[in-house]
C-alpha cells in the first residue's frame, strides 16, 4: 500500500478497520457518538501522519495506536468514573433478561477498572488480537501484556462477583 496516495490508503484502511477501531471506541469509552469521533478522528490522523509511517508494524497496530492515544484524551476530559457508567449503552431488549443482567454487570465491571486494565482487555479479548499486537498498540513487552492482562481479569472478576 506504500504506492498509494494518503486519500486512496485512507479509504482502503477505513473499509477494512473503521468497524474495528469503532468497536475497540465503544467498548472503552462507552459512548456511541464519541466511538463514532474517534473512527472519524483516527483516520483524519493517519490521513495528516501517511507519509511519515514508517512501516513498522501493521496498518491494524498503527490505526488503534492512533485510537489508543486518542481516547486517552477522551478520557482524561472526563472528571468522575461515574460518567462512565451514565453513558453504558443499554443492553439489547431482544436478549433474555439473565443475560441483559450479565451484560449489565460485566459493563459496570469493565467501567470499574483501571484503564489500564481495561485496554488490555478490550484488546486482547474483545478485539481478539495477539499478545504481540496488544504490546505493540500499548507500547508494552509482550511480558507486561500478559501480567497486566492477569490482573486484570483476576480484578475484572473480582467485580462481577461483587456486584452479581
Amino acid at each position: 500500500m506504500q504506492q498509494t496516495t494518503a486519500k486512496e490508503g485512507i479509504r482502503l484502511l477505513f473499509d477494512e478497520f473503521a468497524n474495528e477501531i469503532y468497536r475497540y471506541a465503544l467498548f472503552t469509552l462507552h459512548d456511541d457518538a464519541e466511538a463514532k469521533d474517534v473512527v472519524q478522528e483516527v483516520f483524519f490522523r493517519a490521513f495528516k501522519q501517511w507519509e511519515s509511517f514508517r512501516h513498522e508494524s501493521s496498518y491494524k497496530t498503527w490505526l488503534l495506536s492512533i485510537a489508543r492515544n486518542y481516547m486517552y484524551d477522551v478520557l482524561r476530559r472526563r472528571k468522575t468514573r461515574e460518567k462512565y457508567l451514565d453513558q453504558l449503552p443499554s443492553p439489547s431488549e431482544n436478549l433474555p433478561g439473565d443475560f441483559q443482567d450479565d451484560m449489565i454487570v460485566l459493563r459496570e465491571s469493565l467501567a470499574a477498572l483501571k484503564d489500564s486494565y481495561r485496554q488490555v482487555i478490550v484488546l486482547r479479548h474483545i478485539e481478539d488480537l495477539p499478545v504481540n499486537e496488544v504490546a505493540g498498540i500499548l507500547g508494552w513487552t509482550e511480558g507486561k501484556v500478559r501480567t497486566t492482562l492477569h490482573r486484570a481479569l483476576k480484578r475484572l472478576r473480582e467485580f462481577m462477583e461483587e456486584r452479581g
